[in-house]
């Protein structure tokens, strides 16, 4: 089973802090997937963002009916949204929380 950067074992649902592949910034999020006997590309993480959401992304949360419950607060160019996102990494560059 891959482990964490202090070597701790990795595991699905556990909370962790660091830099996933297609994210240009550290999270905080839960482990959702782990590919064992990989070293890169081995597990998925779930997290949130608050942000303006797009176009493409406000018309989803409409659609989906999560438009009210979602938005946290009318800015100056937009609307604040919680944006869940998911991405790749490899768990060495996480630590958990």
């Amino acid at each position: 089973m891959p482990h964490y950067k202090d070597g701790t074992e990795a595991k699905v649902g556990d909370i962790v802090r660091g830099k996933p592949y297609n994210t240009p910034h550290e999270i905080v999020g839960e482990i959702i997937s782990i590919t064992p006997g990989v070293e890169s590309c081995n597990c998925v993480v779930a997290f949130a963002e608050v942000r303006d959401a797009t176009e493409a992304e406000a018309k989803a949360q409409q659609e989906l009916g999560l438009f009210a419950l979602l938005t946290l607060a009318h800015t100056y160019g937009g609307t604040k949204r919680v944006i869940g996102k998911a991405d790749h990494g490899e768990t060495k560059a996480f630590a958990k929380v």
